[in-house]
């Protein structure tokens, strides 16, 4: 999937390319049209216009710019695969440069955050990990849904409504 656009900021023309690249289970032919594309894309470019790619390649440029000093910004992770090789010998056709390739996922800052445990200890699956704290939370926000759905009438109801919708706030 590719989405371009074409901006015009105080004189200099940006064009913004959104490139996510079929993953390693797609068709072959679906990942060749991609690229296809995207190699006819990027020359149409004039040269006096800036150009950004931004994108999930679903590729590994490794930790260690290797033989690819030119085009790899020092940002990468793991070990380098052959999509990878690919990227990389697709920024140095069009003298592009890799400048960071990897972000840390939400799922790693949130466990951090509330902590982990190796254990389920019943309740919910997917809520075996979460701290007292958010147990808490969660516990605030059904026990406020069941007082809005056992409402009886409009000004309970909005009332109601309006502490649940604070508690579902507060348990995310």
């Amino acid at each position: 999937m590719l989405m371009t656009i074409k901006l015009v900021v105080g004189g200099f023309t940006w064009n913004l390319f959104s490139a996510y690249a079929p993953q390693a289970g797609l068709d072959e032919e679906v990942k060749r049209r991609f690229w296809e594309y995207l190699d006819d894309m990027v020359p149409s470019i004039m040269l006096t216009e800036n150009l950004f790619i931004g994108g999930d390649f679903n590729s590994h440029i490794g930790a260690t710019s290797w033989g690819y000093d030119d085009v790899h910004g020092d940002f990468g992770f793991r070990d380098r695969n052959g999509r990878g090789m690919s990227l990389l010998d697709f920024a140095r056709a069009f003298d592009l440069v890799i400048t960071k390739s990897s972000f840390p996922k939400k799922r790693e800052a949130a466990r951090e955050v509330l902590g982990v445990s190796k254990h389920y200890s019943g309740g919910h699956k997917r809520d075996w990990w979460w701290n007292e704290y958010v147990q808490g939370k969660v516990e605030t926000k059904k026990a406020a849904y069941l007082k809005l759905v056992e409402s009886v009438n409009e000004e309970e109801k909005r009332a109601n409504r309006e502490n649940y919708k604070l508690a579902k706030k507060e348990a995310k």
